[in-house]
């Protein structure tokens, strides 16, 4: 690291999403922090829209800010975030998804917990709340899409984690454990999930008594929910895919607890079908008895028949081809 290095680094992980990026951009580079003390990694996971375009113009128009791009040519969220992590410059790097909006003091909160704890978290994350470009369904609770470990800045317990579009993390860790795996997460327009858990979980397993998580409820990170998201067969295909992962995830434990899990899917399944079915009430909404109640039966649907050997995947959205910037 050099005596100009920044503090931190920004990895913003981005395909066929110029429409929205600058708004995340632009959150980025109207920070509290002082501008010569982070950087910015924009990484193209093979784009073809307008993604390179949007990105230099913005460049243009901030030059104390360092704006890097970085193209990624093998789609995939853990290939984009390998690439860029691994190109920071500074020993802290935080992540963000394209569809995010930072609060002004994100980056300085986050950077905060590194300096003054003790002793240094290897991870720090904190709140993401969901935010509405179109109007929201009357029946949609913003809970469906908010992720929060409370109102109380503590550290994790075990098997807890962060998600991917607020977490931060020193970069030796991940450099001592590899990175993301790149079997997980959204590959192109494919609803795939876990990326980030399954890099909490790894390390978890063989660092329990010495791993520091900590979360802040300072570091806010609003997320942009698509019209698609809030319907009922995205909420359960997300489930689903949700016990997929798990199941994927327990590839890599003993046959004992494999085979623990695997017919504890089984009762999980049948019991949580059967408390579903109990639930359905008359007067009440059946699209949120449907996300709240079916959405555990779903995940475990999911994991069984991954168990199984069946494995499946969703397209989340439409993506609309424009030019490739070279």
């Amino acid at each position: 690291m050099t005596l100009n290095s920044p503090l931190i680094s920004v990895v913003l992980c981005t395909h066929n999403r110029a429409s929205v990026l600058p708004n995340a951009l632009t959150s980025l580079l109207t920070q509290t922090l002082e501008q010569l003390a982070y950087e910015i990694i924009v990484v193209d996971n093979a784009s073809t829209d307008g993604t390179c375009a949007v990105t230099k113009e913005i460049q243009a128009h901030f030059p104390v800010v360092a704006i890097r791009l970085v193209y990624e040519p093998i789609q995939g969220l853990g290939h984009a975030r390998n690439a860029g992590w691994a190109s920071a410059r500074s020993r802290y790097v935080a992540f963000i998804d394209d569809d995010c909006i930072a609060e002004r003091n994100w980056l300085q909160t986050i950077l905060e917990c590194y300096q003054q704890l003790q002793p240094e978290p290897w991870s720090v994350g904190g709140k993401i709340i969901p935010v509405y470009d179109a109007p929201k369904p009357s029946w949609f609770k913003d809970a469906y899409e908010t992720d929060t470990w409370g109102e109380q800045a503590r550290v994790l317990k075990e098997g807890e984690s962060f998600t991917g579009c607020n977490m931060s993390w020193r970069k030796d860790i991940l450099e001592r454990y590899g990175g993301f795996d790149v079997t997980y997460d959204m590959k192109g327009e494919s609803l795939l999930l876990a990326g980030d858990t399954e890099l909490y979980r790894r390390i978890w397993s063989g660092n329990a008594d010495n791993c520091f998580f900590y979360y802040t409820p300072q570091a806010i990170m609003h997320h942009t929910i698509d019209p698609y998201k809030m319907t009922v067969s995205y909420q359960l295909k997300r489930a689903f895919m949700s016990g997929q992962a798990s199941c994927a995830m327990a590839q890599l434990e003993s046959l004992l607890h494999k085979s623990v899990l695997f017919f504890g899917s089984i009762a999980q399944l049948m019991w949580k079908s059967l408390l579903a079915l109990s639930r359905i009430r008359p007067r009440h909404d059946w699209r949120n008895w449907a996300v709240e109640e079916l959405h555990p039966v779903m995940s475990h649907c999911g994991r069984f028949m991954a168990f199984l050997g069946v494995r499946t995947s969703f397209r989340q959205r439409t993506t609309i081809v424009r030019t490739q910037c070279s």
